[in-house]
């Protein structure tokens, strides 16, 4: 099974703001589904409770330290590594983490690819995508998506597979 992060930052790093993502890019969230659809997404209880609603056409695992936390249509489980062995166990050809930063931090060196979508715009906020070594992953595509009349920030989508 192939383990992939997704994510979208400003170019300092922030990917969040609270539990919320600090802009509003219709284009990266259509890639985010596309990427992510019929696939299984793994992310935080914070992220998953902001994004309840976005997700439940997609199958999602929750981790979360509350005991007998009720995640509806998501599995939920209690830390990452039984989150992946249950992907695995589904027989995932790709498991998709989706964040937060804390999940981000404690599987990057887990990821075979990342999906990193760079927003051209240095955002307040309180949540980061960890630092990684750049000679450790090759880039194998990348798309300028410019502003427009639905986006107020140009943006990148990159995709990096581990060298």
């Amino acid at each position: 099974m192939k383990i992939s992060l997704i994510a979208a930052m400003g170019t300092n790093r922030v990917i969040g703001n609270g539990p919320k993502m600090p802009w509003h890019l219709p284009d990266e969230l259509a890639y985010f589904m596309e990427k992510t659809r019929n696939n299984t997404v793994l992310m935080g209880r914070i992220t998953f409770e902001s994004y309840k609603k976005v997700m439940q056409n997609h199958k999602v695992i929750v981790v979360t330290s509350q005991q007998n936390y009720d995640g509806g249509y998501a599995q939920v489980v209690n830390n990452i590594s039984e989150g992946i062995e249950l992907a695995r166990n589904m027989e995932e050809q790709e498991l998709f983490i989706s964040g937060g930063g804390e999940i981000f931090k404690e599987t990057i060196h887990l990821a075979d690819r990342i999906y990193l979508t760079v927003i051209d715009h240095d955002f307040t906020g309180d949540v980061y995508f960890p630092e990684f070594k750049m000679d450790n992953w090759k880039l194998v595509s990348q798309e300028i998506h410019p502003t427009d009349n639905k986006h107020n920030f140009p943006f990148t989508f990159y995709v990096y597979d581990r060298n």
